[in-house]
C-alpha cells in the first residue's frame, strides 16, 4: 500500500517558523558570515523591518537557531509588561549561573543585580559584559534578539542600545544583536536623537517574495510530505498570495485541507477554495487590527484609494478627499508606517494587502 501524505506541512500561525523560509537566503548568509567574522562585521548588529505577516519573527527564530548551532548562548525577548532590558539582564544572569567557569568569579555587585527592581544601563552593561567575556573565553558568543521592538518603551530601548553599543561596538566583545519591528519604528526609535545605535545597525526591509520564491515556498513542503500540486494549481495559489509570506502559509494550508482524498494532488479547485479561506483569514487577522488603529481620516484616505486598481495617484486621492496634495502626503506617510499601503513606482499609492482593500470596501458600503 502506498504511503499516504503526512500532516499538513504549512504553519499559518504568527511567529511560527514555516516549513521553508523562502526568499531570505541573502539575510541568512550574511548573518552567518557575521557570526563567523565577529563584531567588525556590519551585520553583527541587525534590524529587521517589515509589515505584519512578512515573517520577521520566523526569521528571528532561524537566526537564533543558526547561533545555537554554533554553540552560542541565545537570549530572546519581546515587548511585554516587563521592561525588556530587565528581562535580558535576568536571562544573562541565568546563563552566568550555568557557566561553571564564571560562577566562582561572580562579584557581589553582579549578584545584587538579580534582585534589583530597577534595570539601569549600567546593570545591563555589567551583566552582558561578564557573559560576553565568558563566551569569548569559550570561543563562542552571545546573541541577543528583541522582537516587536517598535512596541518597547523608549527609555527601555535606550538602555538596551547603550549596553550593546559599548559591549559590541566599543569593546568588540562577541555579543551579536538582532531586533525586529514594524515600519513605524522608523518614525519612533530610529528618529530618537538621543540614541543613534539603531540607525547604525544593518537594516533589512522584509517585503513580498518574488514569484519564483513564492512557488518554491508552496511546492517544496508539499513534495517533501509525499504529496503533489498541479502546475496550474501552483500558479493560481502563488498569484493569489501576492508574495505575502503569511498568505503563502494560509493558502498552502487551506489548499491542502480542501482535498477529500489526501493521496490526490492539489488541483485548481482545491487551490481556489483554499484561497477564499485564506482571504477571509487575512481580513480578520491582518486588515482588522490595522483598521482598528487608524484615525477617521486615515480610513477616509483608504476609501478614496478604491477607484485605483492597483495604483492611485496622490493627486486623485487628494481630490476625492477635498484636500491638498501636501495634506494627502501626511496621511500617505502615516498609512505606510501603519502597514496599510505602500508607495508605487510612479509616485502613487497602493494597498499593501488585498485584505485592507476588502476592509475599505466594507467601510464604503456602510457609508
Amino acid at each position: 500500500m502506498p504511503k499516504l501524505p503526512s500532516v499538513n506541512p504549512f504553519s499559518p500561525t504568527f511567529g511560527a517558523t514555516p516549513p521553508l523560509l523562502a526568499g531570505r537566503d541573502r539575510i541568512l548568509d550574511r548573518f552567518c558570515e557575521a557570526l563567523d567574522t565577529g563584531p567588525t562585521h556590519p551585520d553583527y548588529t541587525l534590524l529587521l523591518v517589515g509589515d505584519g505577516g512578512t515573517g520577521k519573527t520566523a526569521l528571528l527564530n532561524v537566526l537564533e537557531e543558526q547561533a545555537a548551532d554554533r554553540g552560542w548562548a541565545v537570549i530572546t525577548a519581546s515587548a511585554s509588561a516587563e521592561p525588556v532590558a530587565k528581562r535580558i539582564t535576568g536571562e544573562a544572569l541565568r546563563h552566568l549561573d550555568q557557566a561553571d567557569a564564571c560562577h566562582a568569579e561572580r562579584t557581589s555587585d553582579t549578584e545584587d543585580l538579580a534582585s534589583s527592581e530597577s534595570c539601569s544601563p549600567c546593570s545591563l552593561l555589567t551583566v552582558l559584559g561578564e557573559l560576553g567575556a565568558v563566551m569569548a573565553d569559550s570561543g563562542k558568543g552571545l546573541l541577543v534578539t528583541v522582537d516587536e521592538l517598535h512596541a518597547v518603551d523608549r527609555d527601555d530601548v535606550r538602555n538596551i542600545e547603550a549596553a550593546i553599543q559599548i559591549i559590541t561596538r566599543r569593546r568588540q566583545m562577541p555579543v551579536a544583536f538582532v531586533a525586529a519591528a514594524l515600519p513605524v519604528v522608523e518614525d519612533t526609535h530610529l528618529d530618537d536623537s538621543h540614541a543613534t545605535f539603531l540607525e547604525r545597525c544593518s537594516r533589512f526591509r522584509l517585503g513580498p517574495l518574488d514569484p519564483d520564491e513564492t512557488r518554491r515556498a508552496l511546492r517544496e513542503p508539499i513534495i517533501k510530505c509525499g504529496s503533489a500540486i498541479d502546475d496550474d494549481a501552483l500558479d493560481a495559489a502563488a498569484d493569489v498570495t501576492r508574495g505575502h509570506p503569511y498568505m503563502v502559509q494560509l493558502v498552502g494550508f487551506h489548499s491542502w485541507q480542501m482535498r477529500e482524498d489526501p493521496g490526490t494532488p492539489i488541483s485548481v479547485t482545491h487551490a481556489s477554495a483554499g484561497a477564499l479561506e485564506a482571504e477571509a483569514a487575512m481580513v480578520d487577522q491582518i486588515a482588522r487590527p490595522i483598521w482598528k488603529r487608524l484615525s477617521p481620516m486615515d480610513r477616509r484616505f483608504l476609501v478614496a484609494m478604491l477607484p485605483g486598481n492597483p495604483d492611485s495617484s496622490l493627486a486623485d486621492v487628494a481630490t476625492r478627499l477635498g484636500r491638498s496634495v501636501q495634506y494627502a502626503r501626511v496621511y500617505r506617510r502615516r498609512l505606510v508606517a501603519a502597514g496599510a499601503i505602500s508607495p508605487s513606482e510612479n509616485g502613487g499609492v497602493r494597498f499593501l494587502h488585498h485584505a485592507v482593500r476588502v476592509r475599505a470596501e466594507a467601510a464604503q458600503r456602510q457609508q
